[in-house]
């Protein structure tokens, strides 16, 4: 019983984290995705998730004043923002109903996942990568479900594609610039030169620069 303490707390403080800087940023549980905008190729990941991001990055760099394993405790955190964002009550609105998504509203969501689980890197679990294509799949299930002619294909909006995602979250990275924290190849911030090392490493194909599956499901796509 004693041996597991130090583990139950290690829990304790990536579940209070996790709501707390969801709560402050991007937190899916007040969240809508019923924006009518248009997607174009100019889209970025939201400002909320920016912000939940660079809360990680604020979080890693107390870790470093206390001897914690840093690379459990961070994962652990996106793992349980991740248990928030499944939990089946987060799906349903005021009265029952079904948690509705806008065109425009799923690829934000989707988009968003895409760049957070990029940032992260080699912190995603495989367990954090499925619950995070699960997050997905329910987006477009519920816009498919309340959008029948775009499930059909008749007259659907044009549904993007992983390179589509890829294209975005390339871009937003290198808006963001150097600064930005990338735990995907490491926990300080980059310096200009493994910016520019990251930035050619993302010509590369996707499995040849990490193990973290994109979570774009297959749908009719561009």
């Amino acid at each position: 019983r004693l041996e597991a303490f130090p583990s139950s707390l290690q829990d304790v403080f990536c579940q209070k984290h996790a709501v707390s800087i969801s709560r402050s940023s991007f937190d899916f549980v007040t969240a809508e995705f019923l924006d009518e905008r248009e997607v174009t190729d100019d889209m970025a990941p939201s400002s909320a998730m920016e912000q939940l991001l660079r809360g990680l990055g604020d979080i890693a760099r107390e870790l470093d004043q206390w001897p914690l394993p840093k690379r459990a405790v961070l994962g652990g955190i996106i793992d349980c923002i991740f248990v928030q964002m499944i939990d089946p009550r987060n799906w349903e609105m005021t009265g029952g109903e079904k948690r509705k998504f806008s065109h425009y509203g799923v690829h934000c969501l989707v988009l968003d996942i895409h760049f957070l689980l990029r940032v992260c890197g080699s912190l995603v679990s495989k367990s954090t990568n499925n619950m995070a294509n699960r997050v997905c799949e329910k987006a477009l299930r519920s816009y498919f479900a309340s959008n029948p002619g775009a499930a059909a294909g008749g007259g659907a909006k044009e549904m993007m594609n992983k390179l589509w995602y890829d294209a975005r979250v390339r871009t937003a990275m290198q808006r963001l610039g150097y600064s930005f924290p990338d735990f995907g190849r490491g926990f300080e911030h980059r310096s200009q030169q493994s910016f520019e090392n990251a930035a050619q490493s993302e010509s590369a194909p996707h499995s040849a620069r990490d193990n973290t599956v994109s979570p774009v499901p297959s749908v009719t796509s561009r």
